[in-house]
C-alpha cells in the first residue's frame, strides 16, 4: 500500500504538470493568434481575448460539480482520464481553427470536458493515507504552481520559433502521453460512495453561507481572483504597446506571466507560516493593497523591461491572497463539511476567473486597456478594505453597501 499511494501520487503530478503547462502555454500569444485569425481591429482583438481567455469558465462552473458526483460513483481515475484526453483533443483541435469563432467554442468545450485539478484532488484525497493527504495535496499545488510558470515559458518560445500552431500540436501530444501513464500507471481503491450533505450545488452554498457562516470568505475569493487575472487577456497586447521587440514578443510576455507564478512559489511557504501563526486580516490587507498598487504602477511605465520588478513584487504578495482565504476557510470549518467548503471555494474561483476575463475583454475593447489596470487595481482595493470591514461580522451584502458608503 505504501509503495501504492507514492507511485499513484508520482504519476498524477506528473500529469497535473504537464496538464497546467498545456493550459497556461496559449497565456502568451492568444491575442496575437487572434490577429493570425483576421480580426485586425485592436477593439475586436481585446473583445476576443477576453471571451476567449473566458471561454474555459462559461461551462466548468456547472461541469466540474458534475464530474465530481460520477467520479463518486464510477471512478475518479476515469474522470482524470476524461479530463486529459478531452484536453489534449480540444487543444489540438484549436491548432486546426480557421477563425476567432472556431477557437473561442474549442475554448468552451475545454472547460466543460476538461476539469482536471478538481479531478486529481479528489483522486489523491481518497487514495493517500489519512495521515499523507496533506502532504500529498501540497505536491499536486507545486505541480499546479510549477506548471503554471513553465506554460508561459514554454508557450512563448515555442511560438516564436515554430508558430502558434505547432505549439498547440505540442500541447495536445503531451497530454495525450500524460494520459497513457495514467491509464496503465495509477491503481484506484474500490469506490465507496460519497455521503455529501447534497449533490446540488445551490443547496450547499446556502448551507455554508446561513448555517456556516463562510459567505464572506467566498466572496473575497471570488473579488481576489477576478481582480488579479483581470489583467491577463490583454497583457501580451500591452507589452506589445510598450514596444517589445516583435521578434521576441511572445517570449517576453512568458516571462512577465510566469514572473508571478515564480515568486509565488517562492514566497508561498512563508504566508503559508504566518497564516499559522498570526491573524488573517493583516496578511490580506496588506497582500491586496500591495498588488492594487503594483498594478495601477503597470499604466505608468514608460517601457517593457520596467514590467520586470513590479510582476516580481506581484508575485510575491499573490501568494498571500488566495490561499490564504482558502486556509481561513479550512480552519474555520468542521471535519464534515471539509470536503463541501473547498468545493465550494474552488466553484468561487472559477466563477470570478470567469468575471475577470470576459469583463477585461468588454473593457478593453470600449474603454482603452488603461481601464482594465484600474478596475483591476479596484477590485484589490475593495478585497483590503472588505478585510478590514470583517472583524465587524457583517454578512456579504452588507459588507458590499458598508464599501459602497465610503
Amino acid at each position: 500500500m505504501q509503495v501504492l499511494w507514492k507511485r499513484n501520487l508520482f504519476f498524477i503530478t506528473v500529469a497535473q504538470f504537464i496538464a497546467m503547462i498545456g493550459m497556461s502555454a496559449c497565456v502568451p500569444f492568444i491575442p496575437f493568434f487572434i490577429r493570425e485569425l483576421g480580426v485586425e481591429n485592436s477593439s475586436e482583438i481585446q473583445l476576443w481575448s477576453g471571451l476567449i481567455f473566458a471561454g474555459p469558465y462559461f461551462l466548468s462552473i456547472i461541469t466540474v460539480p458534475i464530474w465530481g458526483v460520477l467520479g463518486d460513483k464510477y471512478g475518479r481515475k476515469l474522470m482524470i482520464l476524461r479530463a486529459l484526453f478531452g484536453l489534449a483533443i480540444s487543444v489540438t483541435l484549436m491548432g486546426f481553427a480557421q477563425n476567432v469563432t472556431q477557437l473561442f467554442a474549442l475554448r468552451v468545450v475545454q472547460g466543460a470536458i476538461s476539469g482536471f485539478i478538481a479531478a486529481a484532488l479528489s483522486f489523491v484525497s481518497a487514495n493517500s493515507p489519512t495521515e499523507k493527504t496533506g502532504y500529498a495535496i501540497g505536491i499536486l499545488q507545486s505541480a499546479t504552481s510549477a506548471g503554471n510558470i513553465i506554460g508561459p515559458f514554454f508557450g512563448g518560445i515555442a511560438a516564436d520559433l515554430w508558430g502558434v500552431r505547432y505549439t498547440f500540436f505540442i500541447v495536445g501530444a503531451l497530454c495525450l502521453v500524460s494520459g497513457v501513464l495514467i491509464f496503465f500507471f495509477i491503481q484506484e481503491k474500490k469506490i465507496i460512495p460519497s455521503k455529501n450533505l447534497s449533490n446540488n450545488i445551490f443547496l450547499n452554498l446556502h448551507f455554508a453561507v446561513n448555517k456556516l457562516k463562510l459567505g464572506r470568505f467566498l466572496l473575497l475569493i471570488i473579488i481576489s481572483q477576478a481582480g488579479i487575472i483581470f489583467i491577463n487577456p490583454i497583457f501580451p497586447l500591452f507589452v506589445e504597446q510598450l514596444n517589445a521587440p516583435k521578434e521576441y514578443l511572445s517570449t517576453i510576455t512568458g516571462v512577465l506571466v510566469g514572473l508571478v507564478g515564480l515568486f509565488s512559489i517562492v514566497f508561498a511557504p512563508t504566508w503559508g507560516r504566518r497564516n499559522d501563526r498570526k491573524d488573517y486580516h493583516k496578511t490580506l490587507i496588506v497582500s491586496s493593497g500591495i498588488c492594487a498598487i503594483a498594478t495601477i504602477l503597470h499604466i505608468l511605465v514608460p517601457y517593457y523591461w520596467m514590467l520586470f520588478p513590479l510582476r516580481s513584487l506581484i508575485g510575491v504578495f499573490f501568494a498571500a491572497l488566495v490561499p490564504t482565504l482558502y486556509s481561513v476557510l479550512s480552519k474555520k470549518t468542521s471535519f464534515e463539511y471539509k470536503g463541501l467548503v473547498m468545493g465550494l471555494a474552488s466553484s468561487s474561483n472559477l466563477i470570478g476567473s470567469l468575471i475577470g476575463y470576459s469583463m477585461c475583454g468588454i473593457v478593453a475593447s470600449n474603454l482603452g486597456m488603461e481601464a482594465c489596470f484600474v478596475i483591476s487595481a479596484t477590485l484589490l482595493f475593495l478585497v483590503a478594505i472588505l478585510t478590514i470591514t470583517d472583524s465587524k461580522e457583517q454578512s456579504p451584502i452588507e459588507l458590499i453597501k458598508t464599501y459602497l458608503k465610503l
